[in-house]
């Protein structure tokens, strides 16, 4: 299988997920390591912790 199939999944699951929750974000991307899903308040409070 292609390397990027994860990656693709990933993308699609992300805009099912933003159309079903009316934006919000549910997968962040873990440099390095992979995704994690977390509710929206704690990826924003993240965002900001490590920025």
């Amino acid at each position: 299988p292609e390397l990027k199939i994860i990656d693709v999944f990933i993308c699609k699951l992300r805009k099912k997920l933003s159309v079903a929750t009316g934006g919000k974000n549910y997968i962040e991307t873990v440099w390095g390591r992979g995704y994690v899903l977390r509710e929206p308040d704690e990826a924003d409070v993240y965002s900001e912790n490590v920025a």
